[in-house]
């Protein structure tokens, strides 16, 4: 055999096993998502015997619509970004439900059309569902149902902007670029010290005075950190001010010298608040010589650093929980899109490269 011949016949056997694959995933994917925003009216399903967690006796209608995310390189200004993805169904006929309707949005490729197991798919309970992904992910979206062909179904993907994940980014960088200079620096524990003893103060007197109130004791620190965060202290202020304005008329002060008397109560707790985050600044951080200790400010830049890696990586590590999770349930990795590099390795390589740089 001439060695063309030879050559010709090796390429095409080694590449006879890649086109048959290749023709089995175009069979199993029968729509791609690649441009977002972006909408896709599914096809008519294709019947799938033996799907998991199917009733007896029946044979679902499947689709399957393959999301790819943004190149992580090429689109870096999406990382405040998130595909909303969003599943429409049309009434159809009314002999069918909405509840027989299943979505399995996952990973595994390695999965055949409606087979995912039978603990993940969700049955709809409205007429929408909407879920949420990574823009750097590619995901696969198997949708399963009773045969039905007056019913529409409508597949559509959105960005949306997150600001938190933007402001985690720009206060993390911040806090590694400084995270040195804060560890050595007597006004930073100082003046964090101080500020955290007044808050201390404060949620002390809240506490023992909520004891006073009818609301009972268990419930008395949850409506505390509940008023602080949400704004709730509003109504108990004007409470407690009613009742405390009472007692000191009965007591015998004066309607006039109740304000400046709460000015200089308030006054006195922010002082004692002040003492007590200077006084143990002055015992634990400092020094006899009034400089920082090294182990403290050694330990106060790691956890800084520690801090502002989670802030900037807050997003990949809801991804390697996920991670972790599916590896557990089925047994493999998540890819990043158009690259062969796993979430997880992402994420342990931005880790290493951000606390390096330091």
């Amino acid at each position: 055999m001439p060695p063309s011949s030879s050559l010709l016949l090796l390429i095409l056997i080694s590449t006879t096993p890649f086109l048959a694959a290749a023709a089995t995933d175009a069979d199993a994917e029968l729509s791609v998502i690649s441009n977002h925003p972006s909408k896709l009216v599914l096809p008519p399903g294709r019947l799938v015997d033996d799907s998991p967690g199917a009733r007896p006796g029946t044979v679902p209608s499947c689709n399957r619509v393959q999301i790819y995310g943004f190149y992580r390189l090429r689109q870096p200004r999406k990382y405040a970004n998130a595909l909303k993805v969003k599943v429409s169904v049309s009434e159809g006929d009314a002999f069918f439900r909405i509840q027989t309707i299943e979505i399995c949005f996952h990973k595994n490729f390695s999965l055949g059309l409606g087979m995912c197991p039978s603990g993940q798919w969700q049955k709809l309970s409205k007429a929408s569902w909407v879920n949420s992904m990574s823009p750097y992910e590619q995901r696969i979206l198997d949708i399963r149902m009773m045969p039905d062909p007056s019913r529409i179904i409508e597949v559509s993907t959105e960005e949306e902007f997150l600001v938190h994940r933007l402001v985690f980014l720009v206060l993390g960088v911040v806090m590694m670029a400084a995270a040195h200079s804060l560890s050595e620096s007597v006004v930073f524990y100082y003046g964090g010290a101080m500020t955290l003893g007044i808050v201390v103060v404060m949620l002390i007197i809240l506490f023992q005075g909520m004891k006073l109130l009818p609301t009972g004791r268990k419930s008395s620190l949850a409506i505390v950190l509940y008023s602080s965060l949400v704004g709730v202290g509003t109504f108990l202020l004007s409470y407690v001010s009613s009742l405390l304005r009472t007692m000191l008329v009965e007591i015998g002060i004066s309607e006039d010298m109740q304000n400046p008397l709460g000015i200089l109560l308030l006054v006195c707790l922010v002082i004692a608040g002040a003492w007590f985050g200077y006084w143990g600044v002055h015992k634990l951080v400092l020094t006899e010589e009034g400089s920082v200790d090294s182990g403290v400010a050694y330990f106060v830049e790691w956890a800084t650093l520690i801090l502002s890696a989670v802030l900037i990586l807050q997003r990949y590590w809801v991804s390697l929980y996920f991670y972790w999770l599916s590896q557990r349930r089925t047994g493999y990795d998540s890819y990043d899109s158009y690259s062969g590099i796993p979430d997880s390795y992402v994420v342990v390589m931005y880790s290493i490269i951000f606390l390096a740089v330091h």
